[in-house]
């Protein structure tokens, strides 16, 4: 293992960025279940908000991962 500061931060901050993407890919699967319950939640209008907040969430999270991406 290397001991350049640099090199150790850059592997750091790509972990990171790999344990995002995961995360994202749990909350989308999540946020997936959730819309199938739809009918069984006693407040909907309070549901869909919950599922919108998500949906807003994982637009951002795709948007960095698209980002971070090289070209």
């Amino acid at each position: 293992m290397s001991t350049d500061p640099t090199q150790k931060l850059s592997k750091y901050i790509a972990t990171l960025e790999d344990i995002n993407e995961e995360f994202l890919k749990s909350l989308k699967y999540s946020v997936k279940v959730l819309k199938e319950i739809n009918a069984q939640v006693p407040n909907p209008k309070k549901w869909q908000e919950m599922l919108d907040t998500f949906d807003k969430t994982i637009k951002v999270g795709e948007r960095i991962v698209r980002e971070k991406r090289p070209i």
